[in-house]
């Protein structure tokens, strides 16, 4: 296949939009055009989501050249949002990494429990933060480049029968909102949705037990209390790509097991995403799994990012056990010693939960995204009500480091 390539001519030199898409069908040019310090935007990753992607999800990719060589890549996610399929009205009692899950709360709001509709993310809905562009450094018309790449991948859309009406960049810390907020002037309308809990690992942590160290009393002894009760009848266990083969119908049941516990699902990965993972990213794809009398009853994984960041990825459980083993609890400390053994700057914890998580050292941050409808009427009443929807935090923040004051 090869890519439909469009010419886009701005104010002060010639800029070629490519679209494609298949990451892979201009490998060269997208190797060239990305940064290297995101394996979310590296063709490995992105070529397992291709071949194992979630349910309803197509993808697009834009390349962007100017002067004929590659300055940036533009990543987009389409999505058919069904209301009646997707949205429960029910509370989620369970954690989840997918950010469609909090999104769906606004979505509750925004639309009727029977609208369908045709979304266009640039982005990743499987995950916490901005991975939807990569230029090579900072281009005065940065937006605009990625704003026109997003218009010619709406446009291919709607002329292959896919009308998109909601446009989604998602989650921009706050350090790059300055530069986002260029998104503004082509009518895009930011807000966000629940914060993402990020957790920094102390350069002077290198094992388990300096963090544990650096924990209050009262943090410490939870933690040590969590791990003996554990240890008592399960075995954690790193799982090889042969493990996860052999045992990936369990794994792929536990994982539903929280996912369709969820108050909205509209992310549903096929049963060997994990081998595949695992297959492609090799050591930086990490999965973990709880045994209780040799049967599976969890498991964890996550991502090493070359940028120095550790991803909490999908996790799974029997909820029978949880209760009895704090399995969700234990998995967040196993998280925590997982980045410290690989010098992982920051773990991204992802949204829900926020409490637990700053219970073991996270804190709340806040990402910006920016939404536009197709229709500019409806486009003008988005503002106003994503202010009315604006989520109210109601969960306490905890400090379990000994250097803060005590809850």
């Amino acid at each position: 296949m090869h890519p439909e390539a469009i010419n886009v001519i701005s104010s002060t030199q010639s800029v070629t939009i490519d679209i494609l898409r298949s990451v892979n069908d201009d490998p060269i040019a997208w190797d060239q055009g990305v940064s290297a310090d995101n394996l979310f935007l590296q063709r490995p990753y992105l070529s397992v989501l291709e071949q194992h992607p979630p349910k309803g999800l197509q993808f697009r990719y834009a390349i962007i050249r100017r002067g004929g060589e590659p300055i940036g890549v533009v990543y987009g996610q389409v999505l058919y949002f069904n209301g009646a399929e997707s949205i429960r009205y029910q509370q989620a009692s369970g954690p989840t990494a997918c950010f469609f899950s909090t999104f769906g709360q606004f979505l509750r709001g925004l639309v009727a429990r029977q609208v369908g509709f045709y979304s266009l993310v640039c982005g990743n809905l499987m995950l916490s933060g901005h991975h939807g562009f990569s230029f090579h450094e900072q281009t005065p018309d940065m937006t605009g480049l990625v704003d026109q790449a997003i218009r010619l991948m709406r446009k291919e859309l709607e002329e292959e029968g896919f009308p998109v009406s909601i446009l989604l960049l998602k989650d921009f810390n706050p350090e790059e909102t300055k530069v986002m907020d260029g998104f503004r002037q082509h009518q895009f309308h930011s807000f966000y949705i629940l914060p993402s809990m990020v957790m920094s690992l102390h350069p002077e942590w290198h094992n388990y037990n300096d963090y544990l160290a650096d924990l209050s009393s009262k943090y410490r002894v939870r933690a040590k209390k969590a791990r003996k009760i554990l240890a008592k009848d399960v075995l954690r266990k790193t799982l090889s790509l042969e493990d996860i083969h052999a045992q990936q119908t369990e794994i792929h049941a536990l994982y539903r097991e929280i996912a369709d516990d969820s108050g909205f699902n509209v992310i549903t990965l096929e049963e060997n995403y994990f081998e595949g993972m695992k297959a492609a990213l090799g050591e930086d794809f990490i999965v973990q799994g709880y045994y209780r009398e040799d049967k599976l009853i969890g498991f964890l994984s996550g991502v090493i990012n070359h940028d120095g960041e550790f991803e909490a990825h999908f996790l799974g459980y029997d909820n029978r056990w949880n209760p009895v083993y704090k399995l969700y609890l234990n998995m967040l400390l196993d998280l925590i010693e997982l980045g410290i053994a690989h010098r992982a700057k920051h773990i991204v914890f992802a949204r829900t939960a926020e409490e637990i998580k700053s219970s073991v050292g996270a804190v709340a941050v806040d990402l910006t995204c920016y939404i536009r409808h197709r229709s500019s009427f409806t486009n003008r009443f988005i503002r106003p009500l994503l202010d009315y929807l604006n989520p109210v935090d109601d969960w306490t923040p905890r400090h379990p480091y000994k250097q803060v004051d005590q809850d």
